[in-house]
């Protein structure tokens, strides 16, 4: 889950309308609660083909939990588009500050990767120790979970699946390191395109570029062009549509993508090769970049809805880093995979709702405070600047 929700590095110039605003913040919520309901899933129940239990219930349970992969594409655009367009918009007033942008980033990410990993390190170690649940000892997605410090200490500086995997049991966090990489090298571009920056700087600044490129790797850069095109469709000009016009627009684009994710990802058993989950990536993210440029001219929208969709997002990253250690926890707890009987099903719904409430407690200590904590660390590290950053 990508953090989207906090994103000012300067004064909004050219604000979201606050329709579009909700939708977004609808999509946030649901896409990190896709991810976690596909973990919770895949972990408390059987898989599809080894249960006779076909009834309209269950096929709604396991079609629901199809889409945590597409819901992180469906985050790294919005980040694209969210970030993306602050930078721009902070450029155009002439407050850009690498530095500066730099910080905003960093501390937006670790304000709740840190405590993500110190708790998952807890619950990683009780379950392993106190349950001596196999779960810890046999291959976790890509391999036996590794809790070391080098590890610990790797997720933290954004180098998973570079240089070391993803920390315990947390294999959620491969896509974090993609969002880092992918505002350094937003930074960097930004940075080299001013006409500001000296020559020498420029080719200095391109030369990290190249550098990021290689240091990621294909996994990481594959999915750049996505989070760029998420800016791309800030840059479009909007266009001027009747209020028919703009739900024709929206409804169309929604199809559109949700058409493709059924027919791409609901499938009981997908078996993409590289290449083709690439593929279903990368027009995943297209589709989606079309649905969000529909959302821009969406036409106004309810209050009672607009709470609502706000009040969901408000954990989305919160949720997103912390709610796999748990849940792997609470299957080592129970034992064992169960049946989708309609009462597990239930049972399983319930977990969910549970989940997204320990993840809005934890977003209540730690991503809430995020401003706050900005705002005492930034007057000390850029003291002259801060006038110019709150114009």
């Amino acid at each position: 889950m990508i953090p989207t929700a906090e994103l000012t590095t300067a004064p909004v110039t050219r604000d979201l309308s606050k329709a579009a605003s909700a939708h977004l913040d609808l999509i946030r919520g649901l896409a990190a609660g896709a991810v976690a309901f596909q973990h919770l899933r895949t972990l408390l129940l059987v898989d599809w083909p080894a249960t006779s239990m076909h009834s309209p219930l269950t096929a709604v349970v396991y079609l629901l939990a199809k889409f945590g992969r597409p819901a992180v594409i469906v985050f790294f655009v919005l980040s694209g588009f969210l970030v993306g367009s602050s930078g721009v918009r902070s450029v155009q007033k002439g407050a850009w500050s690498l530095p500066r942008y730099l910080l905003h980033r960093v501390l937006r990410l670790e304000i709740v990767l840190l405590p993500a990993l110190l708790l998952g390190l807890l619950w990683d170690s009780l379950g392993r120790h106190a349950l001596a649940s196999s779960l810890y000892t046999t291959a976790w997605f890509t391999g036996p979970i590794d809790l070391s410090w080098r590890t610990l200490l790797g997720n933290a500086a954004f180098v998973q699946g570079i240089l070391v995997p993803n920390f315990g049991t947390n294999a959620a966090l491969w896509s974090l390191a993609n969002e880092f990489w992918y505002y350094v090298l937003f930074g960097l571009l930004v940075t080299t395109a001013l006409r500001t920056t000296r020559l020498s700087l420029r080719f200095g600044l391109a030369g990290m570029v190249l550098i990021v490129a290689w240091f990621t790797g294909f996994r990481i850069m594959v999915l750049a062009p996505l989070w760029f095109l998420g800016l791309g469709i800030y840059m479009l000009p909007r266009m001027n549509l009747s209020a028919r016009g703009r739900r024709v627009l929206l409804l169309v684009s929604t199809l559109l993508f949700l058409a493709f994710l059924g027919i791409a990802f609901s499938r009981s058993t997908p078996g993409f090769t590289t290449a083709q989950a690439v593929g279903a990536d990368l027009i995943t993210g297209i589709l989606f970049s079309f649905m969000l440029y529909a959302i821009l001219h969406a036409n106004p929208a309810r209050t009672r809805y607009k709470q609502f969709a706000h009040r969901i997002a408000a954990p989305t990253y919160t949720l997103y880093a912390n709610h796999l250690p748990a849940l792997v926890l609470l299957e080592a707890w129970i034992g064992v995979r169960r049946l989708p009987t309609a009462l597990h099903c239930l049972e399983l719904a319930g977990w969910f709702v549970v989940i997204w409430f320990y993840s809005y407690g934890l977003y209540l200590l730690f991503e809430s405070r995020t401003a706050s904590i900005r705002n005492w660390i930034e007057p000390k590290l850029f003291p002259r600047d801060l006038g110019l950053a709150n114009q």
